[in-house]
């Protein structure tokens, strides 16, 4: 009976006892007909496979064609998760949350990852509608394609506090420090307040100082470049009535653009004093009490003849001189990237050039009296070797100064531009996530890399060290600056630097106005001319449609990038 079906022997003898011979039909034939259907056992006959059902594209047809139907039952439930049900399943689940794939000219825009992906986390979106965090993850969520542009969101928000989890590398909540900004009416600016922080620093009291850059000239309305002295909670110094926020030292502290500030903690006779540095070299000194004390200037830091361009500053804890980073005249160039050691009483200069950094953006003083500085390194990369940005270990001994890497060159920098300690000894890293970090004449938005800004924490003590990102993409802008206040990180975040064409500032000075800053990076996209023109109205068509639908109803949003 080996071409009947081997559940006759469950039957009663007398319905098959009589069964007629292997070539003939009977019921034992037709019974083996619903065990193939019902559990796959071979017969010398086999189906089709439909592609799907293949372990892999090119396996030919097998004599078992399919598991029996009790195990496809008991797997049933991998028709309902989006990573495991077969892909032609995947409109038909996508359906039961709302989602409908994108397509142009009936050609799908996303891959069969990206269809899965946001199929299993769109519904958890869902309920972020309306808010700043969910238009967020449904950006990122839609740009998980071979394109991935960096998309921001500037809504205004100029200072955000990052408080680390409580284990190393563990992530970290984001929120923003709720601060006042400028009042703007059509007759001009009733109020002054933080507009575009570039620097800050933490006060001994654990109060911030923010130095402001305010908006670049030509553009409505004119701000001054200020430093304002805010509490830790968000709090402005105020004067007159009605109260308004007073920034420090209004009359004496006439800045070009502000690039750097440190708090100095009082040292015997001399009391707590702020330094500020702006970007022609003047350096500036306003001890406490800081609201009624005027400033006054230390140093000129520019000599001539000479290319000066400060980027950062620090305090020397051991010896109160201040420490500024130098970047010079940029890579290639004969000024190289120095630290310029400052003593304010009496005043003078020592500069010592570094060897290897090639494009610095931040700088902090180790409790040991070494120096951390973070290096974009090159600007224009020619290959992703060359993408990460690193740390650098400056050893200052009496003969020479020794420079050393501190990550490998795998490492996930690309523009360090803050580095702090909380009060616990973590070591934490800002980067701007962009390269070049300084926007392009020729192509502002397309960038050799263009990742999310994040803060990462380093462990310099792994073997070999680490940097691992501890928020998540899309919190920050354009951020150029952090301090650490106890256990919580303070960054600043100007928003998008002045492009010629483009005014990127109106969430600055306008409420419920926010903009979307679009970066790509050059290698995900095609390399011909015309492909790539298309690849970018897609991306930016999408981006546009999600914003118009996902935005929140009182607001109004301005797209900030170029194709």
């Amino acid at each position: 009976m080996s071409d009947k079906s081997g559940w006759l022997r469950h039957l009663p003898p007398v319905l098959w006892q009589d069964e007629p011979e292997t070539s003939e039909f009977g019921l034992g034939t037709a019974l083996r007909i619903f065990e193939k259907v019902l559990t796959g056992i071979p017969d010398g006959v086999p189906l089709p496979h439909r592609p799907h059902e293949r372990e892999h594209e090119h396996e030919p047809p097998r004599e078992h064609e399919h598991e029996p139907i009790t195990t496809e039952i008991a797997r049933l439930d991998r028709l309902f998760d989006p990573w495991t049900t077969p892909e032609p399943f995947l409109p038909w689940l996508a359906s039961w949350v709302a989602l409908r794939y994108p397509t142009l000219q009936d050609a799908p825009l996303w891959d069969e990852y990206q269809r899965r992906k946001v199929t299993s986390e769109i519904a958890r979106i869902y309920r972020l509608r309306g808010r700043k965090a969910g238009l967020n993850k449904y950006l990122e969520l839609y740009a998980v394609g071979r394109t991935r542009p960096r998309v921001a969101l500037d809504d205004g928000t100029r200072l955000l506090t990052v408080t680390p989890g409580p284990e190393p590398g563990t992530a970290a909540s984001v929120a923003g420090l709720v601060v006042q900004g400028p009042v703007v009416t059509g007759a001009g600016v009733r109020v002054e307040g933080v507009t575009r922080p570039w620097c800050v620093a933490a006060g001994t009291d654990g109060g911030l100082f923010a130095g402001d850059i305010a908006l670049p000239a030509g553009v409505s309305p004119q701000l001054k470049n200020r430093v304002w002295r805010l509490s830790p909670a968000g709090n402005h110094d105020v004067a007159g009535t009605p109260p308004k926020p007073r920034p420090v030292a209004p009359d004496t502290l006439n800045l070009t653009r502000v690039v750097a500030a440190a708090v100095r903690p009082a040292r015997g006779a001399a009391p707590e004093t702020l330094y500020v540095l702006d970007r022609a070299g003047q350096l500036y000194a306003v001890p406490a009490p800081f609201p009624d004390t005027p400033a006054t200037q230390i140093i000129s830091l520019a000599t001539a003849g000479t290319p000066l361009w400060p980027v950062a500053m620090a305090v020397d804890p051991a010896s109160g001189d201040l420490l500024v980073l130098d970047r010079g005249d940029g890579p290639g160039s004969p000024s190289r990237p120095k630290i310029i050691t400052v003593r304010t009483d009496p005043p003078a200069a020592t500069r010592t050039t570094l060897r290897t950094v090639v494009e610095p953006l931040s700088l902090a003083v180790e409790p040991g009296g070494t120096l951390l500085v973070g290096d974009g390194g090159d600007q224009e990369p020619a290959a992703p070797a060359r993408f990460p940005g690193n740390l650098v270990r400056i050893t200052r001994a009496a003969q020479a100064w020794t420079e050393t890497p501190l990550l490998p060159a795998g490492n996930p920098l690309v523009a360090p531009t803050a580095i702090a300690r909380t009060g616990d000894g973590r070591l934490y890293v800002l980067d701007a996530g962009l390269k070049p970090f300084a926007p392009s004449a020729t192509d502002p938005f397309i960038c050799a890399v263009a990742e999310h800004a994040a803060v990462f924490e380093v462990d310099p003590a792994a073997a070999p060290p680490t940097a691992v990102r501890i928020t998540e993409p899309g919190q920050f802008v354009y951020p150029t600056g952090m301090a650490a206040t106890g256990d919580r990180l303070v960054v600043c975040d100007p928003g998008q630097p002045e492009v010629a064409g483009l005014q990127p500032f109106w969430s600055r000075v306008r409420p419920f106005q926010f903009g979307v800053v679009v970066h790509f990076a050059d290698g995900r996209l095609p390399p011909d001319a015309s492909a790539r023109q298309l690849v970018l109205n897609q991306a930016v068509g999408n981006i546009r449609s999600i914003i118009d639908q996902e935005k929140p109803a009182h607001t109004l949003w301005n797209l900030i990038t170029a194709i």
